[in-house]
């Protein structure tokens, strides 16, 4: 057989781009993995001092409430205070802080949250008993010491 210069030349270009094809099918079909980023802790801390028009101390040991109903509430808590943004309850429930110790799950209840500039309020004295360093606020019907539906928590 007599191969000219034409017939070699046209070969190698299909050669090379079945190999560049196959490189290129390759690295497409081959997963990315991203780096994760470093995760962010959210404070609402700024938020809530404008929602209630306040300013919290920076050196004040503060703890963020998270949301454990679902729902998108938040709120931040002090030893002696806390502070919540979230919808007002329906008519006849109201919300209620209690302090926990995770070591035996007792209770103590704080009392109920009251209505302050645009969001809901307690002051209480969380000094009295170190060893409760988990903080709720539930959803409550009846002001008793049984707690009915966890909405927000978080731990000193």
């Amino acid at each position: 057989m007599n191969f000219n210069r034409k017939d070699v030349f046209i070969g190698l270009v299909i050669v090379a781009v079945v190999i560049l094809g196959a490189l290129l099918y390759k690295r497409l079909k081959t997963p990315k993995v991203l780096p994760s980023p470093a995760p962010q802790t959210v404070s609402y801390k700024d938020e809530l001092e404008s929602i209630f028009n306040l300013t919290i101390p920076e050196d004040t040991n503060t703890i963020n409430l998270k949301d454990v109903s679902g729902g998108n509430a938040r709120g931040i808590a002090t030893t002696n205070e806390i502070l919540v943004d979230i919808e007002d309850p329906a008519d006849g429930y109201f919300y209620q802080g209690w302090l926990e110790n995770p070591d035996n799950g007792s209770l103590i209840s704080l009392g109920k949250l009251r209505i302050a500039k645009g969001g809901w309020l307690l002051e209480y004295n969380g000094s009295k008993n170190p060893e409760y360093t988990k903080l709720i606020v539930s959803l409550e019907k009846v002001f008793d010491s049984k707690q009915e539906t966890k909405i927000l928590e978080g731990s000193f």
